[in-house]
């Protein structure tokens, strides 16, 4: 009789501590420093934005963005490539060739084995949003066509392509991997005909 009394104080008591250990292991996991990218436009004419983000998890262990830092699109570029330090790419790894984005590298068995310092892809990431440029151009060009299927969004289908990528609505992050993974796809043909509504 005294253990089973034993046993049902303990009990709660168990749980709690449990429930401690668990919260005190997910409050001291580590923060981590990834890129990110959004698609919104910015007041200063930029149809998308980069970022250096800082991510921890939340009470449910799931990864919540709790810092951020716009970027310039060359920082980007140098931090992506390891030419420049960034708390993203501790390492110095060449994140554009690790994912194989190829238009953002040089071909390996280049001679010259350095940078290139842009990445066209970055060129294109307003066609994703956008059916047209939205920006005024110069009397007499040409407007160029985007890849969207909605003037100023992206369609449901097209946003579930996106979700892919961790997109979660228009104006939601893409972080971490998941960004050099869609600056790879694309630089594909066939995924581009797909998210433009083709087979």
């Amino acid at each position: 009789m005294g253990a089973q009394r034993y046993f049902r104080t303990m009990r709660p008591l168990m749980a709690i501590s449990a429930l401690l250990l668990w919260f005190c292991a997910v409050a001291q996991a580590p923060a981590e420093h990834q890129f990110a990218l959004s698609l919104a436009p910015t007041t200063d004419g930029r149809l998308f934005c980069l970022f250096l983000v800082k991510t921890a998890p939340d009470a449910n262990g799931v990864a919540q963005v709790v810092e951020s830092r716009p970027l310039s699109r060359e920082n980007f570029i140098r931090q992506a490539q390891g030419r420049a330090f960034s708390a993203a790419n501790p390492d110095a790894e060449d994140l554009f060739r690790k994912f194989g984005v190829q238009q953002c590298t040089l071909p390996p068995d280049s001679a010259a084995m350095g940078f290139l310092t842009d990445c066209s892809t970055l060129d294109n990431l307003w066609k994703l949003r956008y059916w047209e440029y939205p920006l005024r151009t110069e009397a007499g060009q040409r407007t160029a066509k985007g890849w969207s299927e909605k003037p100023l969004s992206p369609s449901q289908r097209q946003l579930e392509i996106l979700g892919h990528y961790g997109l979660k609505f228009t104006n939601g992050l893409i972080i971490g991997a998941e960004l050099f993974h869609l600056l790879r796809d694309m630089g594909d043909p066939q995924w581009v005909n797909s998210y433009r509504g083709g087979a």
